[in-house]
């Protein structure tokens, strides 16, 4: 039996890495985040986008809710595709489904995220872009951040 290459358990090994920084992200993004927290998934110069294509910086990631969190939230995410660029930079687009206290679900779409390999060998999210393709009228989405959004711009 043939052993892999080292190129592809590397290959391998950086998908696992990714995938738990997404999964990390997804478990992160509740009420009364721990957006601190969130922020050392990115690397320094890593922004978040929001909706209207604003970026923000993710040192600063607690304005996207602007203190607007619903009481209950949870983030699942599903096929994950990860595509990479080169040795140390790799872009993924995952599927997610939002469920909150205001609707069930309350909001869903993609998440198109690029990643950058820090010298220490992490895989750190240089941008995360929610890309909203659907969301309950009556949600937080709709009702709360969706205006939140407008208002700012």
């Amino acid at each position: 039996m043939a052993q892999p290459s080292t190129e592809a358990v590397e290959r391998a090994v950086a998908r696992s890495e990714i995938t738990a920084v997404l999964h990390r992200y997804a478990n992160m993004a509740v009420e009364q985040a721990d957006f601190a927290g969130m922020a050392v998934l990115f690397t320094p110069d890593g922004q978040f986008v929001l909706p209207d294509g604003t970026p923000v910086p993710a040192t600063e990631i607690e304005k996207v809710v602007a203190g607007n969190e619903p009481s209950f939230i949870r983030h699942h995410i599903t096929t994950i595709q990860i595509d990479f660029i080169s040795d140390t930079t790799a872009t993924t687009d995952s599927f997610f489904i939002a469920y909150t206290d205001l609707a069930s679900p309350d909001h869903w779409g993609r998440w198109r995220d690029s990643f950058r390999r820090a010298d220490d060998g992490r895989w750190l999210l240089t941008s995360k872009q929610p890309v909203i393709e659907g969301f309950a009228p009556e949600g937080w989405v709709a009702t709360v951040l969706l205006p939140a959004t407008r208002a700012q711009a």
